[in-house]
C-alpha cells in the first residue's frame, strides 16, 4: 500500500479513529501471528497525533 502507514498497535489505531483518521484496511501480521496490523494514510497530522499518541501514552 502506497503511502500509507502501518500501525501495529490496536490501541494506537483505535486512537486515531477516535480523533477522525480513516482506517485504510487491516491486515495479517507475519511476525506476530494472530494479531492485525492497521493502515491509515500517511499524513503531517497523522504523524503529528502519532507524536501526541507516543508522549501521552509512554510509547505503549
Amino acid at each position: 500500500m502506497n503511502n500509507h502507514f502501518v500501525v501495529l498497535s490496536q490501541k494506537m489505531a483505535g486512537h486515531l479513529m477516535m480523533r477522525g483518521f480513516v482506517l485504510k484496511g487491516i491486515g495479517e501480521n507475519h511476525r506476530y501471528p494472530g494479531r492485525n496490523v492497521f493502515f491509515f494514510k500517511n499524513t503531517p497530522e497523522l504523524q503529528e497525533a502519532i507524536a501526541e499518541f507516543n508522549l501521552t501514552n509512554g510509547g505503549n
